[in-house]
């Protein structure tokens, strides 16, 4: 997802990028996400701002569409509606320019291009919330025998007996 400063011209850059399951994986390899349907996508466009020579270039787009990820109660499949509007700043890095910019929607470059997949990578990340769930009240598995609670009643007891509770809260107190 990198584009060279050279073919954006006057009128900007039209953005019509899919984000692909080969993608994901790549971009984001401890995550479980593949794509749902719809399938994400950005759509958008990158433009210069300023003088034709010291132009930032400027991503301006909406990212939309839905992932799925395992639900984290019942591990079915959980389904996440995305729809993010993207506002990104590439300034050229000149000497002495700190590594990472100090405003979040300000990225820098070095080359005579600007790669918005990491943009991308992060928007996606910090829109997943930290528990997704398959549906609003799922209710998981069950600790005991591992049943989908949420399509079978199981007869485990998983309410610990009040003797447990009180040998360890003991246990506790001695420590």
């Amino acid at each position: 997802m990198q584009y060279k400063i050279k073919d954006i011209g006057d009128d900007g850059l039209v953005l019509d990028v899919p984000v692909t399951a080969d993608w994901l994986a790549a971009a984001c390899p401890d995550s479980d996400l593949v794509p749902a349907q719809p399938p994400l996508r950005l759509h958008g466009v990158i433009e210069r701002s300023g003088s034709a020579r010291d132009a930032d270039i400027l991503l301006r787009g909406d990212l939309k569409g839905a992932i799925e990820t395992p639900c984290s109660r019942c591990l079915e499949t959980a389904r996440i509606v995305l729809n993010i509007p993207l506002a990104v700043t590439f300034v050229e890095r000149e000497p002495g320019d700190p590594e990472e910019a100090d405003d979040p929607d300000v990225v820098y470059f070095d080359s005579d291009e600007v790669d918005i997949a990491p943009e991308l990578r992060d928007e996606i990340l910090l829109a997943i919330p930290l528990g997704p769930l398959c549906q609003d009240g799922c209710r998981g598995l069950c600790p005991l025998c591992g049943a989908n609670r949420n399509l079978t009643a199981c007869a485990c007891q998983t309410q610990p007996d009040a003797l447990a509770l009180k040998q360890n809260a003991f246990a506790k107190i001695k420590l």
